[in-house]
């Protein structure tokens, strides 16, 4: 019982279930990837745009991609209508993305139990809880982009079939 444990006995098993949570989301992504038939890629660059339109070049950063490879995953989601590219209103130069409702409607029925489940769960926290909640997930997903920054800082930038380990090219 979580009642029973001392402060450090929590600490650790909060930093042990951090990265079975992380993992456990990322196998939800690949299940839904693969019950839409789309690339884990895809699926995660629609999740990305979720927040906004967004740069090819933000997105090719974020997913640790190369901007030609981000290039044929937004081939594939323009072809199937599920993102545009326009011009940048602020820089007619660039271009931005955005994911059409359509997008979001074929995720949502993968997406969604998950949501209730943990809305039920956390129906029952107090607000002061549900800010703790919030704080430490922000917390999570901060140090996850600080850590893959400085992984990529010192290895490779993003995936290619060059592994760190063979050093440069």
């Amino acid at each position: 019982m979580a009642g029973a444990l001392t402060r450090g006995e929590l600490l650790a098993a909060v930093a042990a279930e951090a990265p079975r949570q992380a993992a456990a989301a990322v196998r939800l992504s690949i299940a839904v990837a693969q019950q839409v038939g789309m690339p884990l890629a895809d699926v995660q660059c629609l999740g990305l745009l979720e927040g906004g339109p967004a740069a090819p070049s933000d997105l090719a950063a974020q997913l640790g991609l190369t901007t030609g490879a981000v290039t044929k995953v937004l081939d594939r989601l323009e072809r199937d209508g599920l993102v545009t590219r326009s011009p940048d209103p602020g820089d007619r130069r660039r271009v931005v993305v955005t994911a059409h409702p359509s997008a979001f409607r074929l995720l949502a029925p993968y997406y969604a139990p998950m949501a209730a489940k943990m809305n039920q769960h956390l129906g029952g926290y107090g607000k002061k809880e549900l800010t703790t909640v919030l704080d430490f997930m922000r917390a999570g997903r901060t140090a996850a982009d600080e850590e893959i920054a400085r992984i990529r800082q010192q290895g490779t930038r993003h995936a290619t079939r060059r592994r760190a380990a063979d050093g440069p090219a």
